[in-house]
């Protein structure tokens, strides 16, 4: 049931548009009875999924000053009962308390709206919006066929002199300025905080993480980052995948040098049958893409943001573009991939083993750093700047009288 209300939305988003309008004058009218917390900064990430991505990262880097020791941190998630945090306090994500908390307090972080789309327009309320990736394909009303976003031309996001929004570099910010209607002065182009980690991992971490995962540590790993098609549905009213790829002979062809992780987008509730064994390994449950970055030596993926992460890696990266013309025109690219990616554009499996099996290293990896220079210049220490600029930015002050701890 939940599956089919989720869809008949995505299908009907004037609906959704006068049901968010409601929610925000109701939530606008009951901020007037809510007083600030001033020492109180809300995290949410990915709708709550999970402690992990760019606001985990600001989250460490905020825990780790002692000017913000005294401050009350909360974290939002769909189960709260599955998630560790080491300091701080949950709550269950569109709840009453939730919401109520959202209005306690003064700093919001998160990577898809903190607010759960109802885009609040509050002058007391500082907002650190990360994003998650720079966008390849479409977004926010943007897409080709519409199926969930509606961003009509009135539409007017955050106050701008109470955001920071983050941007890895030029190309993103000026896209997130246009479907966001925001200012260029409201982004700090620095990167996205949860890549600072990928510059940490050492040889001892990359060996961990392989024994974690059972990888022969004499393998090359491959990472396969397939995103999500919106408009293919299973009959449980889910998205899927289903790339063709005759798995035994990937597994025929590299075996004996490659392992192969598949790591499906989070929209997606069914990938291909992968029948994990010593060669291929479905990961895309496990919680730190980071950690599987560090670990693969070679990158494919299609049409997703983590060609733009995994880039700052500068190791090589091949795009499987299957159904390049289907999405193009469902779905739509900013970029021209034969002109934008470090790599060809393999149509079929054939092609992509051929390519796989005869890279060049040195080369590949060369033609990634130049890709990463330019999407991804700033990479290395956002978290830092961010938390800077926050505290810059907006005058905190660390000598309020600290607020009652229970709301």
């Amino acid at each position: 049931m939940r599956n089919r209300i989720i869809l008949y939305f995505k299908t009907h988003p004037k609906l959704v548009l006068k049901i968010y309008s409601s929610a925000r004058l109701f939530m606008t009218c009951w901020s007037w009875f809510v007083p600030v917390r001033k020492k109180t900064i809300i995290f949410n990430s990915f709708g709550g999924r999970g402690f992990n991505d760019s606001p985990k990262a600001l989250y460490d880097e905020i825990c780790r000053r002692k000017e913000f020791d005294d401050w009350r941190l909360l974290w939002a998630f769909v189960d709260p009962s599955k998630q560790d945090i080491p300091r701080g306090e949950k709550v269950k994500i569109d709840t009453y308390a939730f919401f109520k908390s959202l209005l306690y307090s003064h700093v919001w972080i998160g990577n898809t709206g903190v607010d759960r789309g109802i885009e609040l327009r509050l002058k007391r309320h500082i907002r650190i919006e990360t994003w998650h990736g720079t966008p390849l394909k479409k977004i926010c009303g943007e897409e080709n066929i519409r199926t969930f976003a509606f961003r009509p031309a009135e539409y007017k996001g955050p106050i701008d002199n109470a955001t920071i929004r983050c941007a890895q570099s030029e190309f993103d910010r000026d896209i997130f300025a246009r479907v966001f209607h925001a200012t260029n002065d409201s982004f700090l182009v620095s990167d996205l905080p949860r890549n600072d980690e990928l510059f940490r991992y050492s040889k001892e971490d990359v060996e961990r993480i392989k024994k974690k995962l059972k990888i022969n540590g004499s393998k090359k790993v491959i990472l396969y980052t397939p995103t999500y098609r919106e408009y293919l549905i299973n009959d449980n009213h889910k998205n899927y995948i289903a790339p063709p790829m005759d798995l035994k002979k990937w597994e025929a062809k590299l075996s004996g040098e490659y392992v192969l992780l598949i790591r499906a987008h989070y929209a997606i509730s069914s990938a291909m049958d992968i029948g994990e064994n010593d060669f291929v390994k479905d990961v895309s449950e496990y919680p730190s893409i980071n950690d599987l970055y560090a670990i693969s030596d070679m990158m494919i993926s299609d049409y997703s943001s983590t060609y733009f992460d995994y880039a700052i890696l500068d190791r090589p990266i091949f795009c499987f573009a299957y159904d390049l013309e289907e999405y193009e025109e469902k779905r739509g690219l900013y970029l021209d991939l034969a002109n934008t990616l470090p790599c060809n554009i393999n149509r079929n499996e054939n092609e992509l083993i051929c390519e796989i099996l005869s890279v060049d290293y040195n080369k590949a990896s060369e033609k990634t750093r130049n890709f990463h220079m330019k999407f991804a210049p700033y990479a290395g220490n956002a978290s830092c700047r961010i938390v800077d600029e926050l505290i810059a930015r907006f005058s905190l002050e660390f000598d309020f009288d600290v607020w009652p701890q229970r709301l």
